[in-house]
């Protein structure tokens, strides 16, 4: 049974998007909100956007469909965020990822330029969120 029961998943499916459907985006964050502003500013800028709160969801939301974009957070409940990371490239390799963190250390700074196409410092602004998807997506 996954540990996160509790995390209520907003599918691909679910998300409204007007005219033809945009690229597919799982976010990974083990705070609510995060998510729920993600979700509500990228799924208006065309996205079709998914939204899990721990690893094992996002194993499990990531192995139901291609996804054109990761985005997860470095530091999630239970589990570290790189090891989810390297995981889902195995599963997808051309999935491009960008990893958010409250506290961009070295290590998280060497980790995002060697491994990812973008990292977002928390706390962000809505703009940054939307150049960052913008140019991991290209």
């Amino acid at each position: 049974m996954v540990a996160c029961r509790e995390t209520v998943c907003m599918k691909s499916d679910e998300v409204m998007v007007v005219g033809e459907a945009g690229p597919k985006i799982l976010a990974v964050d083990d705070e609510q909100i995060i998510l729920d502003l993600m979700r509500r500013v990228l799924s208006r800028e065309g996205y079709q956007v998914s939204t899990v709160r721990c690893a094992e969801e996002a194993t499990i939301e990531y192995s139901n469909g291609s996804h054109d974009l990761l985005i997860a957070d470095m530091d999630l409940c239970r589990s570290d965020g790189r090891e989810l990371m390297r995981m889902l490239e195995e599963v997808d390799p051309a999935t491009a990822v960008v990893v958010m963190s409250g506290f961009p250390e070295e290590r998280i700074v060497r980790f995002a330029q060697e491994h990812t196409q973008g990292l977002l410092a928390k706390p962000f602004a809505l703009e940054q969120l939307l150049t960052t998807v913008r140019d991991a997506l290209r």
